[in-house]
This record gives structure tokens, sequence and C-alpha cells, in this order.
């Protein structure tokens, strides 16, 4: 049987989602150095922000009508290696449960777009049944994703479709306008000059964890790793890591960044107060600092850490 094409190119951005968005996205920005990927917008389903970190992007957002409370790993996005319909082919070639296509448009400050096509049945916490209606790369669906494009770029639209949403989600992302990939490839160039960043010297991001306690079935079919298990890392040649940790849930643990210098950044942490563990390999960052959230640093590799 011939190997299909890989769908997943690498590790787009994780989605981080509070009600106060502008106070932890200036919080993000200031703590950690990051710049501007996309400065906050509001598309009418989601209003976010997006910090670039060397080799995805941390983004910071409020899903119209989603009251939930708090701030924690929301999402976690991954860049497809094909458009939008042929990945939609690929996953239903791997029996990976998805809901149509729906595509973002933010208008201001600069034209963006992505098409996000959420994965079902990998994190604990997914959009009611509902959500999932229409797949495939059929009439059906395609009409589906058109009516989710334009329910999204309304107000009643956006709130009908927030009800729907639960406590987390996995989705593909494919960017395709021509401002923010510009946009994209400027930090990218700018980061390479400048090699590391911010008051902890961020040089990207080292992986993100994930707790599993389910049979990895969906993980594997979308890896293409049918050996994965619950403490497997899986490397996508570049960029961050996904890192499989075992447990009770599915969910977003954190995600760690690459310094270029450890000892200096754990000294730091201690003599701010700030510092929850530490040993030669990883210090993490206190919770109560970043609302809760947990973050990692790591000395960077002499590897490099871009995506390409």
């Amino acid at each position: 049987m011939a190997t299909p094409d890989p769908l997943i190119r690498g590790i787009d951005r994780i989605l981080i989602h509070t009600q106060d968005v502008e106070r932890v996205f200036a919080r993000f920005r200031h703590e950690f150095g990051l710049p501007i990927a996309w400065p906050l917008a509001d598309c009418g389903l989601l209003v976010s922000g997006g910090l670039y970190t060397g080799n995805m992007t941390v983004e910071i957002g409020r899903f119209t009508g989603l009251g939930l409370p708090g701030t924690w790993f929301y999402g976690l996005g991954f860049a497809p290696w094909q458009p939008t319909w042929e990945m939609v082919e690929g996953l239903s070639s791997r029996k990976i449960l998805h809901a149509s296509p729906l595509t973002l448009h933010y208008e201001s400050p600069f034209v963006m777009q992505s098409t996000l096509t959420f994965l079902r049945d990998f994190l604990d916490g997914q959009p009611n049944t509902a959500f999932w209606l229409g797949r495939g790369n059929t009439r059906v669906g395609r009409a589906l994703s058109s009516l989710r494009t334009w329910m999204a770029g309304t107000e009643a639209g956006s709130k009908t479709f927030s009800m729907l949403l639960g406590s987390s989600l996995v989705f593909i992302c494919d960017n395709h306008s021509n401002p923010h990939q510009a946009r994209i490839n400027e930090l990218r160039a700018t980061w390479r000059e400048t090699g590391r960043h911010g008051p902890y010297g961020i040089t990207g991001i080292a992986g993100v964890d994930i707790e599993v306690s389910n049979d990895l079935g969906c993980w594997k079919r979308l890896l293409d790793r049918p050996d994965l298990n619950a403490d497997s890392i899986h490397s996508f040649g570049t960029g961050p890591l996904l890192r499989f940790h075992p447990g009770e849930e599915n969910r977003l643990l954190g995600i760690e960044f690459a310094c270029a210098d450890l000892p200096s950044v754990t000294q730091q942490l201690r003599d701010q107060r700030s510092l929850v563990s530490a040993d030669e390999k990883r210090v993490t960052l206190s919770p109560g600092r970043m609302d809760g959230l947990t973050i990692g640093f790591s000395q960077s590799p002499t590897t490099s850490l871009d995506t390409t």
C-alpha cells in the first residue's frame, strides 16, 4: 500500500482563550518581548491578536458569545501541506472526523484570511454534535463551509456558532492572505537576524505539551505515526515538537520556550520569586504570573528552530 502524502507541515499556532483579551495580550507581549504578528482585531466570530515566537504564533483571543471564565490553552492549530480542500480529502481518506472548513476574514488593520478545519475527538471539551454536521469535499460540505463562513461574519451568526463551542479545539489553519503572509515573512527574517528576543532571550518555542488518556488513534492517523504512544515526542522536522504525556484527560498542558541562556533565565525567575521548578534541562514559570498558564523554558539547541 502506498504511503499517503503527509497532511501536517507543523504547528501554526496555539490559541489562548480569555475574556480579558486586551490585558492578556499586553501582558504576554511585555513579559516575553514578542513581536506582534497581528494586532488585536475583530473578525466577528473571534477577537484576537497574534504574537510571533520565531517558529509559530501565540494567538490570544475571545470567541463572541463564549462566556467561559478564565484563561487557558484553548486550541491547537496545525499548518497543512496542501490547500484546504485537498487537505480535507486527506482527512477523509484517513477517517479523521472533521467539520466543514470555515474562513475568518480580518479587514483591519490589514487584510487577513485563514481557513480553519476543525478536527473531532482529539481533546476533551470539544464542540457539540451540531457543530460537526457536514464534512468532506462534497457539494454539501462546500455549501456548509460557505454558510459557516457567512455566519462567522455576522453578529447573530457568530453568537449562534459560539453556542456550539466547548472548551477546546484542534484545527488545521490554511493562511492564504498575502498581507498576513508577508508580515510573517518579515518577522521571520528579523527574528533570524536578532537571534534572541525579550528579557528571557527567547529563540523560539521548543515544544507544545499535550496530556492524553485515550488510544491516540486519531493522532496516529493525523500524524501518520502508527507507533505513537502516550509518551511520544513527534517532530515535524522543523519548528516546535509535539510532546505527549499520559494522564486522565485529553488537553493542552502548556508550551515551552527555547532560550539562549537557560542558567540566566533560571536566575532571573529565582530573583523574581517566579520559579516553580528547575533542573538542568527545564525551568517552569509560576502559573500565577501568567493567569494560571503553564509555561516553561529550556536551553535552545544548536540547530535552528525556524520553520520554513
